[in-house]
């Protein structure tokens, strides 16, 4: 009881979602897209009757179906399921109804797989940007905010 009242109180200090909140919720849903990977190995493999498919092969198929995964839920609400579980929302800077176009979620997930080889660096852009935005955040034209309490 104690511990989430700590844990409120400094969740709600920041007005933007900091490096660790996006680390955390960017864990679960790598565990989510390891399903999606697994399923998609699966058919790709029966497809190809049994046999091993090339690296290049296999390495465009992890891409793309990760896009897509989270490309479906990002222009479909905003959040995917780790998202809503840490009150995280994307939304679109480009317009007023703030959902996010099909060229901004290639963008940020393209910018996201550069973040993750670079071990994450990247996202202490926040401390330095005047408005909190992180890399992937400025170059593809979103921003996370929180929603709900």
């Amino acid at each position: 009881m104690i511990y989430e009242k700590y844990y409120t109180k400094i969740m709600q200090k920041t007005p933007y979602i900091g490096p660790f909140r996006r680390t955390i919720s960017a864990t679960y849903d790598l565990f989510l897209l390891l399903g999606v990977w697994f399923a998609v190995g699966s058919i790709a493999l029966f497809l190809n009757g049994g046999q091993v498919l090339h690296p290049a092969v296999g390495s465009m198929l992890a891409f793309i179906s990760g896009w897509l995964f989270f490309a479906f839920f990002w222009m479909k609400g905003g959040q995917t399921l780790a998202m809503q579980v840490w009150r995280i929302k994307l939304i679109s800077l480009n317009s007023d109804d703030e959902r996010v176009t099909l060229l901004q979620t290639f963008l940020r997930y393209t910018v996201n797989c550069g973040i993750v080889a670079l071990m994450g660096l990247p996202l202490f852009l926040i401390y330095v940007d005047p408005k909190n935005l992180a890399l992937n955040d400025i170059l593809s034209k979103t921003k996370l905010i929180k929603v709900g309490s």
